[in-house]
């Protein structure tokens, strides 16, 4: 029997397949299409399965060949253009169309018909969800000297009818970069309609960025680093279908502001903050949808002693300085759905022992200085490793040991690593800070009939996925 009989799709007009194939978000459906017969897969592959996800450096044959195949420009869903030569920061490989790009395209293309390629390829995503740039003023870029490179993306995002998740990573732009951004009509701050918005830059224009803000009344996620002297970015704003917060302060002249911000908006539900004044609070009753909470120990306890919301189904918790009183407002909450908590200080390994009494179901646990005896050890400062590992295997359901002192300890005798992978047998990874590297790495566990092995990756933090 012909395969094609099989799959009606296959004998639609190729305009119409197109469209409904277009619709196919997951790559992996594209993939499974394709496997079903030689007809599905020719309408699949390449023009689907190598047109939804491109994260490219400097690239013009990339962008040469998708400005002049709109038709498959329009199948690209996510975009990631990194603005520097590779960096260790890229946790992920480049990823491009490669099967139809006429490879003798040269790479000699003049800089402005290079932007004018992008610009043009990303008008023709109509279906563009996503856009991040990370490194976009980086002095390694390579169309640094083009201030117009900048307005003309922008502009091309701008008028964008699909993009509903945007990111800018990138630390510092150079002065002469910034002076066109201090514009209202510059099409930066005219993007709007989004869902998801991130961009951390230091001394980005006050009155720019809450244009921004302005202009997605319906974000759902906003990670932001408010410029100095820009507190009134948010008094303007409000956000009501907001769901995750990640705010960074350059200093506390603003944060009363944003303690005004968080008490307006009752739909946080995870919440990323640490204020320059730890003695600031929050009103009673703030708050009340909140799963996640990473600020500072003042901010924390303030949150968690709210007696007006007892029943606060909390599942993270970061930072806590370990001491009598926290122990006690722990102890006093509802903490069943708590499954990851961030631990600063903590007064001896004692409180660490009450930890696991309070909370023996963690999955998650952040102790950075778990390992290095504390001047609370007052009574016993010669701990051994096993004691250590004993205070561990108290977690029993312990996956992850996201940063911790005890793995340059554990190395100096393979032993120690094989009674941990024992005594605590859900523990898959455990973190420590690299130094000779100078970055964080995850040690992964394995169990095999009985031997045991590691492997060391680098551990994703704030870049995760570029």
């Amino acid at each position: 029997m012909d395969n094609n009989l099989a799959f009606p799709l296959t004998r639609l007009p190729f305009d119409v397949t197109e469209q409904i194939l277009g619709r196919v978000e997951c790559r992996g459906d594209l993939v499974s299409f394709a496997a079903a017969s030689t007809a599905c897969k020719e309408l699949v592959i390449p023009r689907h399965t190598e047109y939804r996800v491109l994260r490219v450096g400097d690239r013009p044959e990339i962008w040469a060949h998708l400005h002049g195949r709109p038709d498959l420009a329009r199948n690209i869903r996510h975009v990631t253009i990194r603005g520097a030569p590779p960096l260790k920061i890229y946790s992920k490989p480049e990823r491009y169309p490669v099967s139809l790009v006429d490879t003798t395209v040269l790479r000699s293309d003049s800089p402005e018909t290079v932007i004018s390629n992008i610009c043009q390829a990303l008008r023709s995503m109509d279906s563009l969800r996503s856009f991040t740039w990370i490194a976009a003023w980086s002095p390694l870029g390579p169309y640094i000297d083009f201030p117009h490179y900048y307005n003309d993306v922008f502009q091309a995002l701008k008028d964008s009818k699909s993009l509903v998740r945007f990111k800018i990573v990138d630390k510092m732009a150079p002065a002469a970069i910034f002076k066109p951004l201090e514009d209202e009509e510059y099409p930066l701050w005219h993007i709007g309609d989004l869902q998801s918005l991130s961009v951390r830059q230091l001394g980005w224009w006050p009155q720019g960025l809450n244009s921004l803000l302005l202009r997605s009344p319906n974000l759902q996620s906003l990670d932001i680093r408010l410029p100095n002297e820009g507190s009134h970015v948010l008094t303007s704003c409000h956000l009501p279908q907001l769901r995750r917060l990640n705010l960074n302060s350059t200093g506390s002249c603003g944060e009363k502001e944003i303690v005004d911000f968080l008490q307006t908006h009752p739909t946080i539900e995870d919440l990323r903050w640490y204020p320059h004044n730890d003695t600031l609070r929050l009103s009673h009753g703030s708050l009340p949808n909140l799963k996640s909470l990473i600020t500072s120990p003042g901010i924390a306890c303030s949150v968690l002693s709210d007696p007006t919301l007892p029943n606060r189904a909390i599942e993270c918790i970061s930072q806590l300085s370990l001491d009598e009183p926290t122990l006690a407002i722990l102890d006093a909450i509802d903490t069943s759905q708590l499954r990851d908590i961030r631990v600063w200080r903590y007064a001896g390994l004692a409180s660490i022992d009450h930890l696991a009494e309070l909370f023996p179901h963690l999955t998650h646990l952040e102790i950075p200085k778990f390992g290095i005896p504390t001047r609370d050890d007052t009574e016993n400062n010669n701990y051994t490793i096993d004691d250590y590992i004993h205070t561990l295997s108290k977690f029993r359901c312990l996956e992850y040991l996201i940063d911790s002192a005890i793995w340059p300890v554990l190395l100096l005798d393979e032993a120690n690593i094989n009674s941990l992978a024992i005594k605590c047998s859900s523990l898959k990874r455990l973190g420590f800070f690299d130094t000779q590297k100078s970055e964080y790495v995850d040690i992964v566990l394995s169990r095999n009939q009985g031997k045991v092995s590691w492997s060391q990756e680098a551990a994703e933090k704030e870049w995760q996925g570029i």
